[in-house]
């Protein structure tokens, strides 16, 4: 596969941010074990694949003393003679491990073995995401209940104002406030920082010359970012599932989803069977969801689907409305070929004949497989009960650290030190000990990490928070770490920290929440209003056929009040304007990044032809969803 491709990118007025020139020199590189095991076969780390550690102002233009640390996965080249210039993969989000999906997802470490034949590819994790510096929301969500102690430069009047309008944005304005009390400087945390980062870690890495970038959906903002920030030793760019800059990407999520069935549609028209058999299917797909809108069809007994649609409805289906087909969308965003959208035309034609019979042979009747049985949650006779509300989610799971079991039979420095202070928390609970203070030491111990690999923070934390009785065992284990112990405890508590959040944010397919909002926030929400959502729903043909409602758009801009906004408008949402060569794929099938945003006409929208192509089609139309490398 070649990286490049001769479309290039142009469009209308293009406001240019500055290029720092210090910010390679003030990058420094350690080599690290790498947090994640590469387990594909052939691989052994040191010898085909390595890590490193590289240290960057946390603030390129203007360095002080915070710095962020980001962790990065060389896939060295398979070839005796590689090319100098490597491929940097950027993930999703805003917020994905770039180093989770290389270890985790086989298809995408196969899909990019091609150009790994001929030059080095490099995995890291953005700033704020993985195991750079995670900004979680998780010890924040557990100040729930104390928010007004530990952040007193939170006005409580604006805070109670807020809840009153957005109740549901109320763990995010904690999260704000948290990460700015423990001395983030969350105007750091966007695309621009990011593109800066990129570049000090190539030249850090020891590549002298050029670097080429491969941006899945938001790394494909990121990308664009970096071709107007930091342009000067970029040589190619692909675009995978393309967000441009100018697309208000938050306030269209309402509705996106009227394009994937845009492109089921069109693909039945150019089908001469499916076009025969069911015409005006577009049409008809319209009226059917306006008479669902009204008057749902009800599935008595509720129907069990088949067995890759279970998961996204729950187990079983109680009746069809047009919330359904959003639910049905998403399945076929993420199946190869459109999924199950070839159903779709049959799908149609049973509920215009509201013929239960056939919607059910069409989504599958099979008996429901048993689900695993949940792991329940630790108890012990003594737990405590939680003096109200806010308080008893962050006491339940202190109590589940308490007395989880350990399985792995041995336990490192790391491990000793997490269990001596989660152990010495729930010891001041027993004690009689204010709850809120407890909970306080439990968000300072959460927030550790943000300060990155910092042995004396580790230091202080036990000088200000453990009990006498046990300070002493936990000086001594901080005083027996190397520099790699000290940074496998900061992962550790960030470990703790993201399950306080209650879903991970840097394992799975989990999302950092504070690194999303500070780039969601400064990039796209804060700069677009309500209104702009509510036009796009309201210009969809489909009716009901809603992914995300305008007033969860409106709680986000609620939020994104007590998040920085670093950019204006024309800084960050101006069309990207570059000869750097860029390939762009895009899906018609793709429900968060539609077709329409990789059009190269469209030049008011971020990219756009500047040169015919002689080589070729210079967009390919896939027919499956989201980000083609990793299927």
């Amino acid at each position: 596969m070649k990286l490049i491709s001769f479309l290039a990118l142009a469009g209308a007025a293009l406001f240019l941010l500055p290029v720092v020139a210090t910010a390679q020199a003030n990058a420094s590189v350690e080599a690290v074990p790498c947090p994640l095991a590469l387990r594909w076969e052939g691989e052994e780390e040191g010898n085909t694949f390595d890590c490193s550690a590289v240290v960057v102002p946390e603030n390129h233009e203007e360095p002080g003393d915070r710095t962020v640390e980001l962790i990065v996965m060389r896939l060295k080249a398979t070839t005796l003679s590689p090319m100098p210039d490597p491929l940097v993969y950027l993930s999703g989000g805003p917020g994905a491990s770039a180093l989770h999906e290389v270890t985790s997802n086989k298809i995408l470490y196969d899909n990019l073995q091609q150009i790994r034949a001929r030059r080095d590819v490099l995995f890291y994790d953005q700033r704020g995401t993985g195991h750079s510096q995670l900004l979680t929301c998780g010890p924040f969500f557990a100040a729930a209940g104390v928010v007004g102690e530990l952040y007193p430069q939170v006005d409580i009047a604006t805070l109670e104002a807020a809840l009153e309008t957005a109740p549901s944005a109320f763990t995010l304005i904690t999260c704000a406030a948290g990460l700015q009390a423990a001395g983030v400087d969350l105007s750091q945390y966007n695309s621009v920082a990011s593109a800066h980062d990129i570049a000090a870690i190539v030249a850090a890495l020891g590549y002298r010359d050029e670097y080429n970038l491969y941006g899945t959906s938001y790394g494909t903002r990121l990308a664009l970012n970096a071709m107007r920030s930091t342009p000067d030793n970029i040589r190619s760019v692909v675009l995978d599932g393309t967000v441009t800059p100018d697309t208000p990407n938050n306030a269209w999520t309402v509705a996106k989803m009227q394009e994937h069935y845009d492109g089921v549609f069109a693909e039945c028209d150019r089908n001469a069977f499916c076009s025969s058999n069911f015409p005006d299917l577009r049409n008809r797909f319209i009226a059917v969801l306006s008479d669902l809108n009204d008057d749902p069809l009800v599935l008595d007994p509720p129907l069990v689907p088949f067995t890759m649609l279970r998961p996204f409805v729950g187990g079983t289906i109680d009746q069809i409305d047009p919330a359904f087909f959003a639910i049905f969308g998403k399945l076929n965003n993420d199946m190869l070929r459109g999924g199950y959208s070839i159903f779709l035309p049959q799908l149609v034609a049973a509920l215009e004949a509201r013929n239960e019979e056939d919607v059910r042979v069409i989504l599958g009747s099979a008996a429901a497989q048993p689900l695993p049985e949940a792991q329940p949650v630790a108890t012990a006779e003594n737990a405590l009960e939680a003096d109200d509300a806010f308080i008893a989610p962050a006491l339940d799971l202190l109590l589940a650290l308490a007395t989880r079991q350990d399985g792995n039979g041995e336990q490192t420095l790391s491990d000793e030190l997490v269990d001596l202070v989660v152990g010495d928390l729930f010891a001041r609970l027993e004690g009689g000990e204010s709850q809120a203070t407890v909970i306080k030491s439990l968000v300072e111990f959460g927030s550790i990490p943000l300060g990155g690999t910092n042995r004396e923070a580790l230091s202080q934390y036990v000088v200000n928070h453990v009990s006498p009785e046990r300070s002493d065992t936990a000086a001594a284990f901080i005083a027996a770490m190397s520099r790699q112990e000290v940074r496998d405890t900061m992962w550790a508590i960030q470990d703790v920290a993201e399950v306080m959040s209650g879903y991970g944010e840097r394992s799975g397919v989990g999302i950092a929440m504070g690194q999303m909002f500070a780039v969601n926030c400064a990039e796209d929400i804060a700069l677009v209003p309500e209104q702009v959502s509510i036009n796009y729903r309201d210009a969809s043909p489909y009716p009901g056929l809603i992914v995300q409602s305008v007033q969860t758009y409106s709680r986000y801009r609620t939020a994104c009040q007590f998040f920085p906004a670093p950019f204006s408008a024309e800084e960050m949402m101006s069309p990207v304007v570059s000869d750097i060569p860029a390939l762009i794929f895009q899906s018609a099938l793709d429900t968060q990044t539609p077709l329409s945003l990789g059009r190269g006409e469209r030049a008011s929208h971020g990219v756009a032809q500047r040169r015919p192509c002689d080589c070729g089609p210079q967009r390919r139309r896939l027919r499956r969803g989201h980000r083609r490398v990793l299927y």
